[in-house]
């Protein structure tokens, strides 16, 4: 889980974020880093959208801000920067998972990729329409009525999602400065 820090005076003004509304498409537990994006995978933007979801089945049919939908323990073992990066090139708006491996979160985070955690993932079915509000911490499944609590996006993590990754949130930062 990502700590909550305070915000100070040296945050930057950042814009709020827009909801994301998209499908749903449902993974289960235990997805694994190299399930997402092979160890030996190109550096190349083609060849990131390529192999992306190569270990993934059923592979899903995204459209642009569909989201993944996941139980425990997505994104773990051996990830990389380039591994949140792929799966953001392949148009997923955010995932949605009880938790993260701890590398693959941050990485998200660095790219500007929301990984969500959110207990009630089971509830999700392929298919459902959700709506995502990141900034009032909740997820809407518009197919089924029922709302889930984001619990871990605060402080500086809602900022670099803000500002779209870290680089542009350092930017952000040493131009306030």
């Amino acid at each position: 889980m990502v700590g909550a820090h305070a915000m100070t005076d040296s945050a930057p003004e950042l814009d709020e974020l827009p909801y994301l509304v998209g499908r749903a498409w449902t993974l289960g537990d235990g997805v694994a880093a190299e399930h997402l994006l092979p160890a030996a995978h190109g550096d190349t933007v083609a060849a990131l959208r390529e192999q992306v979801f190569a270990g993934v089945h059923p592979h899903p049919a995204l459209a642009p801000g569909d989201f993944l939908v996941a139980g425990l323990e997505f994104g773990h073992g051996s990830a990389t920067r380039a591994t949140a990066r792929a799966v953001r090139l392949a148009g997923v708006g955010a995932i949605i998972a009880r938790n993260f491996g701890a590398v693959f979160l941050r990485a998200a985070l660095h790219v500007g990729l929301p990984p969500l955690q959110v207990e009630e993932t089971g509830a999700i079915k392929t298919g459902d329409r959700l709506r995502v509000d990141i900034e009032g911490h909740k997820v809407v499944n518009l197919s089924s009525g029922d709302r889930y609590v984001i619990r871990n996006i605060y402080g500086e993590a809602l900022d670099m999602l803000r500002a779209g990754g870290l680089t542009e949130y350092s930017a952000a930062l040493r131009g306030k400065s």
